[in-house]
């Protein structure tokens, strides 16, 4: 099977000749173009040989003019829509645009977004957030609705330019943030909305982030395939696939992943194949690994799957 074929298959639970597998990091080079970005995907997009790749974004979202962190109320008022294609994305889509032309032949790019709760948590002084939720309930959330807008317009932006879907970071499904109640309120509307523009896309990745996950709440979510911190939270691999019906992609602990051996990261692989058998299984960490992961941990995870 070529790379494509094979994660087709494997969103689909079909027969595959192995597990496909994927990794990612931030790569800190939001102070850098869009094709020096895009440059350094591909770069460890070949290193590693792996079947797809997941774009990092750390381009910043944009605050409104003349302020530097969000507090009050009449600083959250000033959230507006931003369109798929304002000037604030140029750098990211370029990096997309390049990133097709180099790659998209041969294997399929998810690009990364994060939901609107950590995008305006990034926005806002330390505790803001949770302070405009208490204090200036519905201006916030007239802020959260323009927010999620705006990504919705950059996620059908993003598969314009030949994403073949999103990797969508949700933040605030987790009892360490809100309850799974007030994650109806504050997370579940702006997060759908963003999944249901592009829900045609076919590599669409829910990732459930943080600890103590509202994770059942989710899985009526448009994704094709979920992700979360399975060695670290509830629940396991295993579990995560029969309850949600969907792939998982999963199998490396990211945060012993700079720590180990190779020959410990290739028995993560192997002994995850061999409890959860090949189909609806791509390999994968539950997060981002970090980047002084040693090179060759990272080969040894393909490795595992290839020799």
């Amino acid at each position: 099977m070529n790379k494509i074929e094979r994660v087709m298959k494997a969103l689909r639970a079909q027969e595959v000749d192995r597990p496909p597998f994927g990794f990612w990091y931030h790569f800190g080079l939001q102070h850098m173009s869009g094709r020096k970005h895009a440059e350094a995907e591909v770069d460890f997009f070949r290193a590693y040989d792996m079947d797809f790749l997941k774009v990092m974004n750390d381009y910043p979202y944009p605050l409104p003019e003349g302020i530097d962190a969000l507090e009050t109320e009449d600083d959250w008022k000033r959230i507006e829509p931003v369109s798929g294609n304002h000037p604030c994305w140029d750098e990211q889509l370029t990096a997309l645009s390049i990133i097709s032309e180099e790659i998209g032949a041969e294997a399929l790019f998810i690009e990364t977004i994060f939901c609107p709760w950590t995008t305006a948590r990034r926005l806002a002084r330390s505790g803001a957030l949770q302070k405009a939720r208490e204090r200036f309930h519905d201006t916030l959330l007239v802020a959260m609705e323009n927010i999620a807008r705006s990504l919705a317009s950059y996620a059908k932006e993003a598969v314009g330019r030949g994403a073949s879907g999103i990797f969508l970071s949700v933040s605030a499904a987790s009892e360490d943030v809100m309850t799974e109640e007030e994650y109806r309120v504050w997370g579940r509307p702006f997060d759908l909305k963003i999944l249901e523009a592009v829900k045609e896309a076919p590599f669409n990745v829910l990732h459930i982030h943080g600890k103590r996950l509202h994770f059942d709440s989710l899985l009526d979510y448009p994704a094709t395939a979920i992700n979360w911190s399975h060695a670290a939270t509830a629940p396991t691999l295993e579990e995560g696939r029969a309850r949600s019906g969907k792939t998982v992609m999963g199998g490396i602990n990211e945060a012993t992943a700079a720590h180990l051996s190779a020959p410990e990261m290739r028995e993560q692989v192997v002994e995850t194949v061999s409890e959860m058998g090949e189909r609806g299984l791509i390999i994968a960490p539950g997060c981002s690994v970090p980047t002084d992961t040693p090179a060759r941990n990272l080969q040894a995870i393909g490795e595992a799957l290839t020799k």
